[in-house]
């Protein structure tokens, strides 16, 4: 009889496991048609470059071709000219340091969605290390004056406009702005580079963590740039007890989970050593398949009393929330797709 029991468990496991794998496939490939369409229509509606139209559902499209969807590549190569051609009409304003909107978040983002096409350095990435070396330490510069490097953080990197999550952690603009210049920096700007990354690495070392972007950041950092592995457990250590009892990741202190951070979260985790099957990602899956809308996109609702970017409507679900949303919808995709085997 016992014998008999533990036959109808162990072959209970794979149904519930291939259950867990087809929610999740589905989560992905709606979540997936919903961000990649958000970004063409963004391309119709509005000529400039944005984070959370661009680079994210970018990397959702790249996460979720390692897990064997298909990637229409001339749609992506779409978004990196979009991209390009943005910072292109800027690059002498980046030289001079001049004001590019959003600050090193915006650059920041453009390095990252131009390296996921495959971009090569060319004129225009390096007029955006360029700027991104001139600010270090300012928000933004007045006539081309250098940053006061007596001042406090003037090591690391800001937005210039503050509209969190995307737009509100300096753990996450300097360690963005530092895996770009990494990738894109030319031989005559790397030490310069060297100079600015010391600086910036020994803020980093010193800096709170108040939200869940600066946590999440921070590991992202310390992986990308060769931290060392107390550094990394320790971090790890942070984002795990901030999870909350639903699963989810809240943006910060008192908050609600939501898509955002919990997707971000579980991506991050992931890519720096978390199995899919740990329980704290198992958590977070579950989060993310309960408070998907059926038309694909998960909600996040702004904070940003200010809107620096002027709503319009760019045909995406959740009318003034659709543009952090959309943000959302690219993160838990991406994060979801971790956990499907790679095909």
């Amino acid at each position: 009889m016992k014998f008999s029991v533990l036959i109808l468990a162990a072959l209970s496991v794979p149904a519930s496991t291939a259950e867990a794998s087809d929610g999740v496939e589905s989560a992905v490939r709606r979540g997936l048609a919903r961000a990649t369409r958000a970004a063409s229509d963004w391309q119709k509606n509005k000529t400039c470059f944005s984070c959370h139209h661009q680079t994210l559902p970018m990397l959702a499209a790249l996460e979720t071709a390692r897990a064997g969807f298909a990637v229409d590549d001339a749609w992506l190569q779409s978004q990196a000219d979009t991209t390009h051609q943005y910072f292109d009409e800027r690059i002498e304003t980046m030289e001079r340091g001049d004001h590019v909107p959003g600050g090193a978040t915006t650059a920041g983002y453009g390095l990252w969605a131009l390296n996921m096409a495959g971009r090569a350095a060319d004129e225009t990435t390096t007029a955006i290390v360029t700027y991104l070396l001139k600010i270090q330490g300012s928000a933004r510069l007045r006539e081309g004056e250098p940053p006061s490097k007596s001042k406090p953080n003037g090591a690391r990197w800001t937005t210039s406009c503050r509209r969190p999550p995307l737009q509100g952690s300096d753990v996450a603009d300097t360690v963005l702005a530092l895996i770009g210049m990494e990738t894109y920096a030319t031989a005559e700007q790397r030490p310069q580079l060297a100079t600015a990354r010391a600086a910036a690495e020994k803020w980093l070392a010193q800096a709170k963590s108040a939200t869940q972007e600066d946590r999440i950041w921070r590991l992202w950092g310390l992986h990308r740039l060769d931290g060392e592995d107390a550094a990394k457990t320790a971090a790890r250590t942070a984002i795990l007890a901030a999870q909350h009892v639903d699963g989810g990741w809240p943006q910060a202190g008192a908050l609600p989970s939501d898509a955002f951070s919990t997707g971000e979260t579980v991506f991050v985790l992931c890519q720096t050593g978390t199995v899919p099957d740990d329980p704290a990602v198992q958590r977070a899956r579950d989060f993310l398949l309960r408070t998907q809308h059926a038309d694909g996109s998960w909600l996040v609702e702004s904070r940003v009393k200010f809107k620096a970017q002027p709503y319009f409507e760019n045909g995406d679900p959740h009318g003034e929330h659709q543009f952090l949303s959309t943000a959302a919808t690219a993160w838990a995709t991406a994060a979801l797709a971790q956990l499907l085997p790679p095909k």
